[in-house]
Formats: C-alpha cells, structure tokens, sequence
C-alpha cells in the first residue's frame, strides 16, 4: 500500500518543538515503511502563522507572506528528516516527480510547501493523487472532522465518516488566506475530491500509533465515496 501522510506544523512544534512525539512518528513511519511507500508532507503551524502575523506589519503581500510560510514548513520537515535518520531522503522534496523517484530508492520522501497560493493540505492531497496513493492520513490539532468549529462551539459534533463531497462543503467555510488554519483548507478538499482519495483525519492522540491509523483503528474522520 502506498501512504501518504500530512503532518500538521502546530502537531509537531505546538510551541517548540515536541521532541517526544517527533520521535515517536518517525518510529511509526520507519515501521509502516517495512511493509507499505510512505511519503510525508509537514506543515507550518503556529510558527508560520507567528511570522506571517509579524510580516503583515511590513508589507501587504500575500504571496510574499506565503513564501515565509514555506521555509518555515521546510525546517519543520528538516526535524522529521533528522528524526527519521537514513530511512529519510537527505533533503526536503520540493517536487511531486521527486518524491516519486525517492520511493523507488526505498527512502522516504519529506516535503514542506511547493508554491504560494495553496496550504501543505494541498500539496499532500496533491502528493496522494500523483502517486495514486492508496491512503492519505492527515494529522491536525483537531481530533477529526465536525460540523462547527469546536475551538468555538463547545457543542459541534465530531462526524466519523463523511463524503468528498461534504468534506468540501465543510472546508468551504474555512478562510483561504496565508497561515489559515482548518482541519483541511478548502482547495486540499477539492483535490481530496477530485483524486477520489480515501482520507483518514485524525488528531495528536492517534498519530502516537500510526501503524495502528493505516489500519483503520483511530477515533477519526473517515472521508471516502
């Protein structure tokens, strides 16, 4: 089976970095890697968003903002690479056809941002469909998906499977600006769509047992036809 998994930047370094939990992914993904291709794309997180913010004082710009993003999900993806050890390709991939050549080497390939204009949501849905993934596991600060914000609403409901298409209708509501910060932003979930991607959303809890996620043993969102 060929994974993809999309590892937010605020799960990794909610502040600084989780030393613990970084190492403890990096064992899950060399283990599933015995037996399944894996590629990883990492977030920026709260990070990216702190330095956006202070970017917003000096210039207007959304694609330059955007770029800032981008290198800090790149030093992100630099942690995991160092965490992984020689099972990691070297160097963070900034390219889908790259990726796919660091699979056949038996590595894992660890990407961050590509371009401005799209979240690293999108570049692992973009990621999953190029390398026709059979999976693609996102891991974000919320335990699932649900029908509100439940950072603001202390009565939304965690949905365990939805469809592609009430994925999109859900991430439609999320904001598309640099450094938006919804369970998925609304372009991934188009992709999600397009590519027809089986997709598990899943929190900090269960991506301390990633092995067991693949499988299908998470307190998730399942998003599938």
């Amino acid at each position: 089976m060929r994974i993809v998994f999309d590892i937010g930047g605020s799960v990794l370094v909610p502040d600084d970095p989780d030393v613990d939990f970084i190492g403890k992914v990096a064992y899950e993904l060399i283990k599933i890697s015995e037996d399944h291709e894996v590629a990883v794309v990492v977030g920026g997180g709260k990070v990216a968003r702190k330095y956006i913010k202070a970017a917003k004082t000096f210039t207007p710009n959304e694609t330059f903002k955007d770029y800032i993003g981008i290198h800090i999900t790149r030093a992100n993806a630099m942690l995991l690479i160092a965490a992984l050890g020689e099972k990691a390709y070297p160097f963070v991939i900034q390219d889908f056809r790259k990726a796919w050549e660091v699979i056949q080497l038996k590595k894992i390939p660890i990407m961050g941002g590509t371009h401005p204009g799209h979240t690293t949501d999108a570049v692992s849905a973009l990621l999953a469909e190029y390398l026709q993934a059979d999976l693609l596991v996102v891991v974000t600060n919320v335990d699932g998906v649900y029908d509100s914000d439940p950072r603001k609403n202390p009565n939304a409901k965690k949905l365990d499977g939805i469809t592609f298409d009430q994925l999109v209708e859900i991430a439609m509501q999320a904001e598309s600006k640099a450094g938006g910060s919804g369970v998925v932003d609304a372009l991934a979930a188009k992709f999600i769509q397009r590519g027809k991607i089986r997709t598990y959303i899943v929190g900090k809890k269960d991506a301390y047992s990633l092995f067991d996620v693949i499988k299908g043993k998470h307190s998730g969102t399942v998003v599938e036809p």
